[in-house]
């Protein structure tokens, strides 16, 4: 049994994909999905990594960001205030702000313009996204789906940025994600109205693109088009009767900016330094 929750696509992919597929089942009816997706990057930092915090790096800083969301979720659908506009910009604020401080380490290092420029960029995209997911999780469907693609996205990007355990991070939230479009998909139809369903995919995706940028060698360039897939699946009309239908077509629409992303990472990572 060791063996085989040692082995990477068992932690990366089938653990979380199972936990969260197990919880997206029960909650299903509820407005707090969101935690099914956290779980499947809870699943895989217990096995690959643990829950020590003695030596606050940016990966660990990462980790308690990331489970911070499963509180948000609760507060955010247990208040009502997920679709409140102001609520939105606050959470998309702070969490942008999170990433200032997972990155402190490495901003030392810099000059301070650089350093502040550095900062403000990372603060930016974090927030960026965070806002945008918020507003297109309103749909069930939409949502789980712009989940699956950052978590993959992020993935991708980082294994080709040369940090295999964030690699696993990102794909295991890009699993759980999957499981709650999968179980949607299976019983045919939404979920509850509520704004945090990918709340936890979009805050742990944009962390583990941004320290694979700062620490690792994924350029920062390609982090630009993962920003445009919540807006990509705003192309599908909100509401159609096939879940199956809207999911496919949501897929559909957010693959390009993925694969625009991955591909210029491709590209740098097999051009040469000269």
């Amino acid at each position: 049994m060791g063996e085989f929750l040692q082995n990477p696509a068992v932690q990366a992919g089938l653990a979380p994909f199972v936990v969260a597929l197990i919880l997206a089942s029960l909650l299903l009816n509820s407005r707090f999905l969101g935690m099914a997706q956290a779980a499947g990057f809870i699943v895989v930092i217990a096995l690959i990594m643990g829950f020590s915090f003695e030596a606050l790096t940016a990966t660990r800083k990462l980790v308690l960001v990331g489970a911070s969301t499963v509180a948000c979720v609760l507060l955010l659908e247990l208040k009502g205030w997920s679709c409140n506009p102001t609520a939105r910009w606050i959470v998309a604020g702070l969490f942008g702000l999170s990433a200032a401080w997972v990155l402190l380490r490495v901003l030392q290092q810099k000059e301070l313009a650089d350093a502040m420029l550095a900062a403000t960029a990372a603060v930016l995209y974090l927030a960026t996204l965070v806002k945008s997911t918020l507003v297109v999780s309103a749909d069930s469907v939409r949502g789980a789906t712009v989940g699956l693609m950052l978590g993959l996205g992020a993935g991708a990007l980082a294994l080709l940025g040369a940090s295999a355990s964030l690699a696993q991070i990102g794909i295991a939230i890009g699993a759980g994600s999957g499981a709650v479009l999968l179980v949607q998909m299976v019983a045919g139809r939404r979920a509850p109205a509520g704004a945090t369903l990918s709340l936890p995919a979009s805050v742990t995706a944009g962390l583990v693109s941004l320290v694979a940028a700062f620490t690792g060698e994924l350029r920062w360039y390609c982090l630009v088009p993962m920003l445009a897939i919540p807006w990509a699946a705003t192309i599908v009309p909100v509401g159609g009767k096939s879940v199956w239908r809207s999911a496919v077509l949501t897929a559909m629409a957010t693959l390009p900016p993925l694969v625009v992303s991955v591909g210029l990472q491709w590209f740098a990572a097999a051009t040469p330094v000269t």
